[in-house]
C-alpha cells in the first residue's frame, strides 16, 4: 500500500512539473513541496510519539475500584482538644430505590447519552476542545457521568490536558469492568451537593429531611441542578438562581420526553420549600465548619466535591467553650438594634489565639452566605495601613503632632466626622479619635505603595484599583475579610511577628498519613519597637478613644474601630471593632450584606458601640478565671524626656535640655532607632529682654518681657536690705510693675531674678539703681538710670524738675 502511494505521488509530481514552464514557479513549487514533506514527517513523528505516550500512560494507569468505595468513609472534624465536632457519614442508596424521574433528572442535565457511549462522549469532547481553543482556557470539560466519577475518585481537580487524558483513559478502563447502572449508582452516592452533603441520600435529608426515594419531581430537579456549582445554586442562600437552574433541568427532561407536559407545568410552578433537618441546620449554621472545609479545599488543592471522598480527618484550632460563648453572644437579641424599617444588622465575629495564629472561634448571624465575606474595613484599617508603617519607617512617634486641617490632594478632600478640624493633634490621639485627615496626610507622606506593601505583608489584599488615598480610610474596591483584618493586628501583641490565621491544625489521611500540618511559622510583620509603639497608641483608643467601651476591663486591652457611613445620611453600612489582649485578638463586624436601603444600620450602630460591646462581653467571660498579662516593652523602645513648651508652642518633638524645669518635661516612648535629633534651646538664655526702670510722678515703673515657663521676682534693695516686691508666674510677653512704696531722696536698686525651679540655680538681671528726688513733686517728669550709678557721668543728676 505504501509503495503504491509512493509511485502515485512520483507520477503526479512529474506530470505537474512538465506542465510548468516558468523556472521561478518551478523553484517555488519545489520549495513548497519540501516544506510539505517536512511537515508531513513532523506530523507522523508527533503521531507516533503521541501514540507511544498514550500507550505508556495507559499501561501505567490503574483503575482502582476500591477508591469508589471511599464514599462510605467518614469525614471527621475535631476540636483543639481532639473532640469530634462534626462526623459526616455518607449514606448510600440503591439505584432501584430511586424514582425514575429522579434518575432522569441527573441524566438529562449531566449526560443524556450515558447509556449509549462507552464512557467518553467524543462528540462533546471535540466541541469542548474547539471552544477551549477559541477562549484559550479549559472552561469546558465535556465530562460524562463516568468521567466525573473518575475525576472525583482518582484524580485531582486541576484543569490540564494531561489530567483530561488520564481521566478519559481511566474512564474507559472503568467502563470495561463496571455496568452502567453500577457506575450511575456510585456517582449518585458520591457527588457533592453543598452544605457538607455527599451523595443524593444525604442531600435529600439535608434539604428536605426525607429519604431520596421519596423525592418529588421538582425536588429531584432541584438537586440535579445544584451539583454544577453547589455554592452558586445553593437553595439556602441563592433561592432565585437555584429555582432558575431547577427549571432548566425540568425543561431538559421535557425536551427529552422523560416527563409529560402536565408533569412539567406542575413541577415548574411549585414554590421552593426546604425542610432542613436539625443536624444539617447545625452544620450550615456553623460558619466555623464552612471555613474549615474551604481551607481544606485550598490546602489539599481539591474541589469541594472531593473533600468528602478521601476519608480524611481534620484537626482544628476550635475551642468549644469559646465557640459556644461566641455563638450565644452573637445570637443574643441584646446586641442588635432595629433600624427605622425594623431590620437588624448581619454580624460576624472571629477570635484568634495570638500564640498559634489558630482561629479558636468563628460565628455569625445572617440570611446570606458569610463564607469569606469581604466588606469595607473603615478606620479599622488605619493601624495596619497607615500608622504602623509610619512608625516602622521613622516618620512619626506616638507623640508627633499632626496638623488636622482642610486639605486637598490632587482633588481628594476628605473630612472628619462632623466636618470638624482640630489643629495640631498627636498621632496617638489621631488614632484614638479616628481622625481622617491626619491618616490621609501620613499616607501621602509615607507613600501609597509603601503603605500597601506593608499591609500586604500582614495579609491585607488589595484590588488593582486600590491606588487612591481613600484606602487610608478603608475605602477599598472589594473590601477585606474580617479574618484577614483581625489577623493583621497580631504583631502588636507578638513583638512584631505575625502568624497566618488558620482554622486547620492538621489533616490526616485514610491510612494515618499526615497530609498537612500547620507549622505555625512566624514572620516579622514589623520591628518590635514599631509594634509596641502602635500597641500604646491602640491602648489610648481604649482609654480615651472610640474603643472606650472596653476601658472597664481589668486588664490591658487595645483596639481600633471602624465605621462606614452612608453618603448624605446618618446611617451606616458597616461597623467594625478589632481588639486584643496579650493572649487573643478578636474582630467583630456588623453590617448590611444586602446593601439595600431598608437594611442600613442606625447611626447608633457604629464601630464603638455594638461590635465593641460583643468584644467586651466575650473577653469578660473568657478571662473570668485567668486574666491575661500585660504586653511587655521591648528594649528597642526607650523613654526620653521632651520639652513640652517646644511641643506646644512650636509643634516640635525635642529633647529637654538639662536646665528644663520638671514641670515642662514630659516622658515619652520612642524607638531607639529614631530618637529626637535635637535638644531644645529653651531655658539656656537667662537674659531679660527690654528691662527698664524709670521714675514717673510718685512711682517707679519697672518693665520687662517675660517667658511663660520662667518664674520672675522683682527685688528692691535699700540700705543693703533686699525685699521681694513682686512675683510673676506663667506669664508671657510684656510685664509692667509699679512700685509706689518709695521714700524721698532715697537710693534704690532694682533687679529681676529669673528662676526655673528649685532644682536649678537661679539667675538674675543686672541691677538698675535709681534715686528719688528730695521732694516728690507732681512736676517730676522722669528719672532714668540704666546699669549705672547715680553719680556717674560727672556727678550730674539725670532728672529734671519742671517748676
Amino acid at each position: 500500500m505504501c509503495n503504491y502511494i509512493n509511485i502515485f505521488y512520483k507520477k503526479m509530481h512529474n506530470k505537474i512539473m512538465k506542465n510548468i514552464k516558468s523556472k521561478t514557479i518551478k523553484t517555488r513549487l519545489k520549495t513548497l513541496i519540501v516544506i510539505g514533506n517536512v511537515m508531513l514527517i513532523i506530523m507522523l513523528i508527533l503521531t507516533v510519539v503521541s501514540l507511544m505516550y498514550l500507550f505508556n500512560l495507559n499501561s501505567k494507569l490503574q483503575f482502582d475500584k476500591t477508591k469508589l468505595e471511599l464514599a462510605n468513609i467518614k469525614l471527621d472534624v475535631y476540636s483543639s482538644n481532639n473532640e469530634v465536632i462534626n462526623s459526616n457519614q455518607n449514606k448510600n442508596i440503591n439505584l432501584n430505590d430511586l424514582n425514575d424521574y429522579t434518575v432522569s433528572a441527573f441524566l438529562s442535565i449531566e449526560d443524556k447519552d450515558f447509556y449509549n457511549h462507552n464512557g467518553v462522549n467524543y462528540k462533546r469532547v471535540a466541541g469542548a476542545m474547539i471552544n477551549n481553543i477559541k477562549t484559550k482556557s479549559f472552561s469546558q470539560g465535556a465530562s460524562t457521568i463516568s468521567q466525573q466519577l473518575i475525576k472525583n475518585t482518582h484524580l485531582t481537580n486541576e484543569k490540564t490536558f494531561d489530567r483530561k487524558i488520564k481521566e478519559m483513559l481511566l474512564t474507559r478502563k472503568m467502563e470495561k469492568v463496571m455496568s452502567k447502572d453500577n457506575i450511575l449508582e456510585t456517582y449518585l452516592n458520591v457527588i457533592y451537593f453543598g452544605e457538607s452533603a455527599f451523595g443524593i441520600e444525604q442531600a435529600s435529608n439535608v434539604f428536605f429531611n426525607k429519604s431520596a426515594k421519596n423525592l418529588s419531581l421538582a425536588e429531584s430537579a432541584l438537586l440535579a441542578g445544584v451539583i454544577k456549582s453547589p455554592a452558586k445554586y445553593s437553595p439556602i442562600y441563592n433561592t432565585e438562581t437555584a429555582l432558575t437552574r431547577r427549571n432548566l433541568v425540568l425543561k431538559e427532561m421535557y425536551k427529552d420526553f422523560l416527563i409529560t407536559e402536565e408533569e412539567y407545568s406542575k413541577a415548574i410552578s411549585e414554590e421552593l420549600v426546604l425542610n432542613i433537618n436539625e443536624q444539617a441546620k447545625s452544620n450550615y449554621n456553623s460558619l466555623y465548619l464552612k471555613q474549615v472545609y474551604d481551607e481544606a479545599i485550598n490546602i489539599l488543592n481539591i474541589s469541594e466535591k472531593e473533600i468528602g471522598l478521601n476519608g480524611i480527618k481534620i484537626y482544628t484550632y476550635q475551642n468549644l467553650d469559646t465557640q459556644n460563648l461566641l455563638d450565644n453572644i452573637i445570637n443574643s437579641d441584646e446586641y442588635y438594634l432595629e433600624n427605622s424599617f425594623g431590620n437588624i444588622a448581619d454580624s460576624l465575629a472571629v477570635v484568634i489565639d495570638n500564640n498559634t495564629g489558630g482561629i479558636i472561634a468563628y460565628s455569625g448571624k445572617s440570611e446570606y452566605n458569610l463564607l469569606n465575606l469581604k466588606r469595607q474595613p473603615g478606620s479599622a484599617i488605619k493601624p495596619t495601613l497607615v500608622y504602623a508603617p509610619a512608625l516602622e519607617y521613622g516618620y512619626i512617634a506616638p507623640i508627633t503632632p499632626i496638623l488636622d486641617e482642610k486639605i486637598d490632594i490632587n482633588g481628594y478632600s476628605p473630612n472628619n466626622l462632623g466636618n470638624k478640624f482640630y489643629g495640631y493633634v498627636s498621632a496617638s490621639q489621631c488614632v484614638a479619635d479616628s481622625l481622617n485627615i491626619p491618616a490621609v496626610k501620613l499616607t501621602n507622606y509615607v507613600g501609597i505603595d509603601k503603605c500597601k506593601n506593608f499591609a500586604k505583608n500582614l495579609n491585607i489584599d488589595f484590588d488593582k484599583n486600590d491606588n487612591g488615598y481613600a484606602i487610608a480610610l478603608g475605602g477599598f474596591t472589594t473590601g477585606t475579610r474580617l479574618i484577614d483584618l483581625t489577623n493583621s493586628y497580631l504583631p502588636y501583641s507578638n513583638n512584631g511577628k505575625i502568624k497566618d490565621a488558620k482554622f486547620i491544625k492538621k489533616i490526616v489521611g485514610l491510612n494515618g498519613k499526615i497530609l498537612y500540618e500547620n507549622e505555625e511559622n512566624a514572620r516579622y510583620g514589623m520591628s518590635d519597637d514599631s509594634a509596641y509603639l502602635m500597641h500604646t497608641m491602640l491602648e489610648d483608643g481604649v482609654k480615651k478613644g472610640t474603643s472606650k467601651a472596653l476601658n472597664k476591663l481589668p486588664y490591658s486591652v487595645a483596639g481600633k474601630t471602624g465605621t462606614v457611613c452612608v453618603k448624605d445620611s446618618n446611617n451606616n453600612t458597616d461597623a467594625i471593632s478589632v481588639a486584643y489582649t496579650k493572649n487573643h485578638t478578636m474582630g467583630v463586624w456588623f453590617g448590611n450584606t444586602s446593601n439595600k436601603k431598608e437594611y442600613e444600620l442606625s447611626s447608633k450602630v457604629n464601630g464603638g458601640t455594638y461590635p465593641t460591646y460583643v468584644i467586651r462581653d466575650t473577653f469578660s467571660k473568657m478571662y473570668e478565671r485567668v486574666i491575661p498579662q500585660s504586653i511587655l516593652k521591648p528594649q528597642s523602645v526607650v523613654e526620653v524626656e521632651i520639652d513640652i513648651n517646644e511641643l506646644n508652642n512650636n509643634h516640635k518633638v525635642m529633647i529637654a535640655n538639662e536646665n528644663c524645669p520638671e514641670r515642662y518635661k514630659q516622658k515619652i516612648l520612642v524607638s531607639n532607632r529614631y530618637l529626637p535629633e535635637k535638644a531644645s534651646d529653651n531655658y539656656i538664655n537667662f537674659k531679660i529682654d527690654n528691662f527698664d526702670v524709670r521714675l514717673e510722678n510718685d512711682s517707679v515703673i519697672i518693665d520687662f518681657n517675660a517667658i511663660k515657663y520662667i518664674d520672675y521676682s522683682i527685688i528692691r534693695t535699700n540700705n543693703n536690705k533686699e525685699v521681694e516686691i513682686a512675683k510673676f508666674n506663667n506669664k508671657q510677653g510684656k510685664i509692667q510693675y509699679v512700685d509706689k512704696n518709695i521714700d524721698n531722696d532715697t537710693k534704690y536698686s532694682y533687679k529681676i531674678v529669673a528662676k526655673y525651679d528649685v532644682l536649678h540655680s537661679t539667675r538674675q538681671t543686672e541691677e538698675i539703681n535709681i534715686i528719688t528726688p528730695k521732694f516728690k513733686h507732681k512736676y517730676v517728669d522722669k528719672l532714668q538710670m540704666h546699669n549705672t550709678d547715680i553719680k556717674s557721668k560727672n556727678n550730674s543728676w539725670l532728672y529734671s524738675i519742671n517748676s
